[in-house]
């Protein structure tokens, strides 16, 4: 078996339980740039090798992913990575339910339709419209939770 970058890369991904979407989304990397490390037709720029050191789930085995070298280290493994966000259930809900409004007012402008000029950047930037007022208000929920 082929000892590359993207051979390791793909194993740590594997060992994590991480689907290739997955692990490019709690490592902050479009997918499409992950799927060609992963195929070794692209090799990683400095700033997405220094997520690898950064994130708590990849942090310990960043110098084997480089260097295919083990390191000896004798502590505890990391513990699993949560979740960025934990949301109560009617916070959920409204996520939701801002999404599908986002996502009807997509369609109705017929963005979904082959040809068209609008993009998966444009309809990202229409959700987060939506979703700003709510993320604002749960993040001040949040502070005052503290706070108490």
């Amino acid at each position: 078996m082929s000892n590359t970058f993207a051979t390791r890369l793909k194993q740590l991904r594997i060992n994590l339980g991480y689907s290739q979407v997955g692990f490019s989304e709690i490592l902050d990397i479009p997918t499409a740039s992950y799927r060609k490390y992963e195929k070794d037709v692209r090799e990683p720029t400095l700033s997405v090798v220094s997520k690898f050191f950064l994130h708590p789930a990849t942090k310990d085995s960043a110098l084997w992913l480089l260097t295919g070298e083990q390191q000896d280290v004798t502590h505890t493994p990391p513990a699993p990575v949560e979740p960025p966000l934990a949301y109560h259930s009617d916070m959920e809900q409204s996520l939701i339910t801002s999404i599908a409004n986002s996502l009807e007012f997509i369609s109705h402008m017929k963005w979904f339709t082959p040809g068209t000029q609008a993009g998966y950047q444009d309809y990202g930037h229409i959700i987060l419209r939506d979703l700003k007022p709510l993320l604002q208000q749960s993040s001040v929920a949040h502070n005052e939770k503290k706070r108490a």
